[in-house]
Protein backbone atom coordinates (compact mmCIF):
# COMPACT_ATOMS: atom_id res chain seq x y z
CA UNK A 1 0.00 0.00 0.00
CA UNK A 2 2.94 2.51 0.83
CA UNK A 3 4.66 1.63 -2.82
CA UNK A 4 0.89 2.25 -4.52
CA UNK A 5 0.90 5.89 -2.46
CA UNK A 6 4.19 6.22 -3.30
CA UNK A 7 3.81 5.68 -6.81
CA UNK A 8 1.08 7.83 -7.50
CA UNK A 9 2.81 10.70 -5.62
CA UNK A 10 5.87 10.62 -7.78
CA UNK A 11 3.40 10.38 -10.90
CA UNK A 12 1.87 13.48 -9.99
CA UNK A 13 5.55 14.76 -9.22
CA UNK A 14 6.37 13.76 -12.72
CA UNK A 15 3.22 15.57 -14.40
CA UNK A 16 3.94 18.72 -12.83
CA UNK A 17 7.68 18.84 -13.77
CA UNK A 18 6.60 17.66 -17.03
CA UNK A 19 3.80 20.30 -17.31
CA UNK A 20 6.25 23.25 -15.81
CA UNK A 21 8.99 22.24 -18.98
CA UNK A 22 6.40 22.71 -20.91
CA UNK A 23 5.25 25.77 -20.26
CA UNK A 24 8.74 27.28 -19.87
CA UNK A 25 9.26 26.12 -23.58
CA UNK A 26 6.42 27.24 -24.29
CA UNK A 27 7.44 30.66 -23.26
CA UNK A 28 10.99 31.14 -24.83
CA UNK A 29 9.54 30.44 -27.91
CA UNK A 30 7.13 33.18 -27.72
CA UNK A 31 9.41 36.16 -26.15
CA UNK A 32 11.42 38.32 -28.21
CA UNK A 33 14.87 37.95 -28.36
CA UNK A 34 16.67 40.65 -29.61
CA UNK A 35 18.75 40.69 -32.93
CA UNK A 36 22.31 39.62 -32.78
CA UNK A 37 24.75 42.29 -33.11
CA UNK A 38 26.99 41.58 -35.66
CA UNK A 39 30.44 42.78 -37.70
CA UNK A 40 29.54 46.32 -39.73
CA UNK A 41 31.64 44.63 -42.53
CA UNK A 42 31.03 40.98 -42.56
CA UNK A 43 27.65 40.39 -40.60
CA UNK A 44 30.21 38.15 -38.32
CA UNK A 45 29.69 37.52 -34.71
CA UNK A 46 31.76 40.47 -33.12
CA UNK A 47 34.57 41.08 -30.71
CA UNK A 48 34.11 43.17 -28.11
CA UNK A 49 38.31 43.63 -28.36
CA UNK A 50 37.51 44.88 -31.82
CA UNK A 51 35.84 48.93 -32.02
CA UNK A 52 36.24 51.86 -33.69
CA UNK A 53 34.79 55.64 -32.75
CA UNK A 54 31.53 56.47 -35.00
CA UNK A 55 29.16 59.12 -34.26
CA UNK A 56 30.19 60.12 -30.58
CA UNK A 57 29.40 55.72 -29.99
CA UNK A 58 31.21 52.76 -30.66
CA UNK A 59 30.88 50.17 -33.64
CA UNK A 60 32.20 46.57 -33.28
CA UNK A 61 33.84 44.27 -35.83
CA UNK A 62 34.41 41.02 -35.56
CA UNK A 63 38.37 41.39 -36.46
CA UNK A 64 41.37 43.91 -37.23
CA UNK A 65 40.96 43.48 -40.55
CA UNK A 66 37.41 44.73 -40.44
CA UNK A 67 38.31 47.39 -38.07
CA UNK A 68 41.05 48.43 -41.00
CA UNK A 69 38.30 48.19 -43.61
CA UNK A 70 35.50 50.27 -41.97
CA UNK A 71 38.09 53.42 -40.66
CA UNK A 72 39.35 53.02 -44.55
CA UNK A 73 36.21 54.22 -45.95
CA UNK A 74 33.37 54.38 -43.14
CA UNK A 75 30.70 55.79 -45.46
CA UNK A 76 30.58 52.56 -47.11
CA UNK A 77 29.24 50.39 -44.07
CA UNK A 78 27.69 53.37 -42.78
CA UNK A 79 24.05 51.87 -43.17
CA UNK A 80 25.39 48.76 -41.04
CA UNK A 81 27.04 50.79 -37.93
CA UNK A 82 24.04 53.28 -37.75
CA UNK A 83 21.48 49.70 -37.25
CA UNK A 84 24.48 48.59 -34.76
CA UNK A 85 24.46 52.03 -32.78
CA UNK A 86 20.55 51.31 -32.25
CA UNK A 87 21.28 47.92 -31.40
CA UNK A 88 23.62 48.35 -28.65
CA UNK A 89 21.22 50.84 -27.35
CA UNK A 90 23.96 53.99 -27.87
CA UNK A 91 21.18 56.10 -30.19
CA UNK A 92 17.22 55.54 -29.48
CA UNK A 93 14.48 56.11 -31.91
CA UNK A 94 12.94 59.82 -31.32
CA UNK A 95 10.95 60.41 -34.37
CA UNK A 96 10.28 59.05 -38.14
CA UNK A 97 12.95 58.28 -39.99
CA UNK A 98 11.12 59.05 -43.40
CA UNK A 99 9.65 62.48 -42.24
CA UNK A 100 11.69 63.35 -39.28
CA UNK A 101 8.13 63.76 -37.77
CA UNK A 102 6.68 62.36 -34.16
CA UNK A 103 2.90 61.01 -33.64
CA UNK A 104 0.88 64.28 -33.00
CA UNK A 105 2.96 66.03 -36.02
CA UNK A 106 0.27 68.64 -38.16
CA UNK A 107 -2.49 65.89 -39.07
CA UNK A 108 -1.10 62.66 -37.89
CA UNK A 109 -2.24 61.50 -34.11
CA UNK A 110 -0.33 59.14 -31.79
CA UNK A 111 -2.85 56.79 -33.31
CA UNK A 112 -1.39 57.17 -36.76
CA UNK A 113 1.74 55.31 -35.78
CA UNK A 114 2.69 52.30 -37.31
CA UNK A 115 5.70 49.76 -36.84
CA UNK A 116 7.75 47.66 -39.16
CA UNK A 117 10.67 45.02 -38.02
CA UNK A 118 13.75 45.18 -39.62
CA UNK A 119 16.30 42.47 -38.88
CA UNK A 120 14.56 41.75 -36.08
CA UNK A 121 14.39 45.32 -34.76
CA UNK A 122 11.01 47.28 -34.46
CA UNK A 123 11.32 50.85 -35.90
CA UNK A 124 8.21 53.29 -35.14
CA UNK A 125 7.07 55.16 -38.36
CA UNK A 126 4.92 58.17 -37.89
CA UNK A 127 1.79 57.04 -40.12
CA UNK A 128 0.31 54.80 -42.27
CA UNK A 129 1.87 56.71 -45.43
CA UNK A 130 5.48 55.65 -44.06
CA UNK A 131 4.08 52.66 -44.05
CA UNK A 132 3.58 51.95 -47.11
CA UNK A 133 6.63 53.60 -48.83
CA UNK A 134 8.71 51.67 -46.65
CA UNK A 135 6.53 48.30 -47.57
CA UNK A 136 6.98 48.97 -51.19
CA UNK A 137 10.71 50.12 -51.13
CA UNK A 138 13.03 46.51 -52.66
CA UNK A 139 15.80 47.88 -49.26
CA UNK A 140 13.71 48.73 -46.66
CA UNK A 141 17.02 48.62 -44.32
CA UNK A 142 18.93 51.10 -46.69
CA UNK A 143 15.75 53.01 -46.36
CA UNK A 144 15.58 53.41 -43.08
CA UNK A 145 19.13 53.28 -41.79
CA UNK A 146 20.66 55.17 -44.17
CA UNK A 147 23.01 58.44 -43.37
CA UNK A 148 19.95 60.63 -43.99
CA UNK A 149 17.17 58.89 -42.22
CA UNK A 150 19.16 58.11 -39.36
CA UNK A 151 19.87 61.81 -38.74
CA UNK A 152 16.01 61.95 -38.62
CA UNK A 153 14.66 59.42 -36.66
CA UNK A 154 17.47 58.71 -34.12
CA UNK A 155 19.31 59.99 -31.51
CA UNK A 156 22.39 59.43 -29.18
CA UNK A 157 20.47 58.53 -25.96
CA UNK A 158 22.55 61.12 -23.75
CA UNK A 159 20.92 63.55 -25.65
CA UNK A 160 16.92 62.25 -26.48
CA UNK A 161 15.67 63.86 -23.30
CA UNK A 162 15.72 67.11 -24.70
CA UNK A 163 13.55 65.45 -27.98
CA UNK A 164 9.95 63.88 -28.01
CA UNK A 165 10.26 59.82 -28.10
CA UNK A 166 8.44 57.52 -30.56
Amino acid sequence: SLLCKLGVTLKKILFILLGSLFFLTAQEKTSKTPPAIKCVVTGDEIDLDESSAYKDGKVYFCCAGCKMDFEESPKKFSKAANFQLVLTNQYEQTSCPITGDSPGHDHHKAKDMRKTMVEGLSVDLCCPGCLKKVNKSKDKFSMLFSDKAFAKGFTLKSDSKSKNKM
